[in-house]
Parts: C-alpha cells; sequence; structure tokens
C-alpha cells in the first residue's frame, strides 16, 4: 500500500515510517524539516498549506495524519488550535480531492479534560474505566484542535464514504523513557491525573493496522498501554486525591488503567507489548 505520514518527523512518525515499511508498504513522508526515517519518497511542507497537501497525496492509497502541535502551552493557543484544526481539515480535503479510502490521525486522550496542567476547573469521570462513550470536556486548546479533528474526519466520512479513524492516545513515551519509568518504580503522583500511556513502538504497531484492518465509517478509539504509569493501584489514589469519586475507581485494582484500549483490541486486533513494570523495555 502506498501511504503517506504527516508529520513524520516527530516523536511518533519515525517510528510509524519504520513500521509500515517494516511491513512492505511504500511510504511517502510529509514535514516542514528533513526526516531521516528510512522513507520512499520524502516531500518538505506545511499542512496549512492545502496545495502543498494536495500534490504530496498523489499516487497515495492512504494517510497517517500525525502532524500539528503535539501539546498546549507550546506556542499560543489560537496558534495551536488553527494549525491542528486546519491541518486536519486540508488532510482530509486533500484526500477526498485524490480519491484517497482512508485516514488515520493522531487524536488524543486530551479530548477527556484531563491533559496535565491544562485545566482550570475540577472534573471528575463519569464512570471508571473510561472508554470511547464517556463524554468529551477538553479544557484547553489541544484537546479543543483534537476533537475538532474528530469532527472534520465524520463530516469527511458521512460526506463521501472515506474511512476515518481517530486514535486517542495519551503520554506516549520513548523506550528511553520507558526504561527510565521502569528505574523510578512508575511516574510521581502530582495531583488527580489518567496516568495512562503508551510505548511509542506499540502506537506506531496501531497506526499500521489503522490502515490495514478492514474498517467502514468513522471510529474513535483509545489506544494506550491499558495499565496505570503509577506503582500504586487507581482503586487506592484516586479517592485518596479526589475524594469526591466515591466508589467510581473500584475496578481499578493492581496495574488497570483508568482507560479502556478494548476496542481498539477488538477493531484493530492490536494489544500493547510493552510495560514499564518490565525491569528493561524489550527490543525493537
Amino acid at each position: 500500500m502506498r501511504i503517506l505520514v504527516t508529520g513524520a518527523a516527530g516523536k511518533l512518525g519515525t517510528f510509524v515510517v519504520r513500521e509500515l515499511k517494516s511491513h512492505g508498504h511504500h511510504v511517502t513522508t510529509f514535514d516542514r524539516v528533513h526526516v531521516g526515517a528510512p522513507a520512499d519518497r520524502e516531500i518538505t511542507g506545511d499542512i496549512e498549506d492545502i496545495e502543498a497537501v494536495v500534490r504530496a497525496t498523489s499516487g497515495t492509497d492512504a494517510i497517517v495524519h500525525l502532524a500539528g502541535i503535539p501539546t498546549h502551552g507550546l506556542i499560543p493557543d489560537e496558534k495551536t488550535f488553527r494549525i491542528n484544526a486546519m491541518g486536519a481539515f486540508n488532510v482530509h480535503e486533500a484526500a477526498r480531492r485524490a480519491g484517497i479510502a482512508r485516514v488515520v490521525s493522531m487524536s488524543s486522550e486530551a479530548v477527556l479534560g484531563w491533559a496535565p496542567g491544562s485545566w482550570q476547573r475540577a472534573h471528575l469521570p463519569d464512570y471508571l474505566p473510561i472508554d470511547e462513550a464517556h463524554p468529551c470536556r477538553p479544557q484547553d486548546c489541544y484537546g479543543l484542535s483534537k476533537l475538532a479533528l474528530e469532527a472534520v474526519g465524520r463530516a469527511f466520512s458521512d460526506r463521501c464514504g472515506m474511512v476515518t479513524v481517530f486514535i486517542r492516545a495519551p503520554w506516549i513515551v520513548s523506550p528511553a523513557e520507558l526504561d527510565e519509568l521502569a528505574r523510578n518504580n512508575g511516574r510521581a503522583i502530582s495531583g488527580f491525573g489518567l496516568y495512562h500511556y503508551v510505548d511509542v513502538r506499540d502506537l506506531a504497531e496501531a497506526c499500521r493496522l489503522a490502515v490495514e484492518v478492514g474498517l467502514d465509517g468513522s471510529h474513535a478509539l483509545f489506544v494506550g498501554a491499558g495499565e496505570s504509569s503509577v506503582s500504586v493501584a487507581l482503586a487506592e489514589l484516586f479517592p485518596k486525591l479526589a475524594p469526591a469519586i466515591g466508589d467510581r475507581a473500584a475496578r481499578l485494582v493492581g496495574s488497570r488503567g483508568a482507560v479502556s484500549i478494548e476496542r481498539a483490541r477488538e477493531l484493530l486486533g492490536w494489544s500493547p507489548k510493552r510495560s514499564w513494570r518490565s525491569a528493561v523495555s524489550p527490543s525493537i
């Protein structure tokens, strides 16, 4: 399959390119800077330039859209939202013009409203573990931009039958960061949060499967380790951090995470392979 990867120079992008190439796909990369990953074709461009995106889609069967601002607070809020939302529109519109049947986009758990350091009004999950039916209540420009991305994709699915997949990733950890979590016995606790994570290699595999697996329509999927990034059970931790949560965390015993990844397992046939609870992260 001929696949265009936007944002291929980023933390996730290089792993996605390698994952796709290792399974026989022809990969074109699109980014503002030199990628360096072993792609078949490299195109330099900006997702805010729709004509550049249109040109990059030539001869492409599917798109993995990773480009954009990766979190809140890096640049002014209005720029974060504009780049991410406009980029999402440009990628899906370019796909429509080119007759591309599938776009897989990187969304975020930030759509739920618990991105670290981003929420201003305290709120708690309606239930735990959270799944795709849980309401989205983003409180920062980044989470809002990802919710806009999903709305854009669904609109194009409705408009022309394009298959659109939105992978709602948590904190993405590199192999070195995974090993650091193991050495530190997990992440430091700093107030209420979902404390979910995913190894970048597992996430790259999910991106590949989201391109390959037979699907119809539009799908938002939580993808992660399925376990917490802290050493204490969330069933014990959450009531201490937020007593108003009551017994909603009672099922989060042992290492069980606050976010369910069952839909990704069922729809993609994907499961995470790497955990910080292993003393040393598995080799690539």
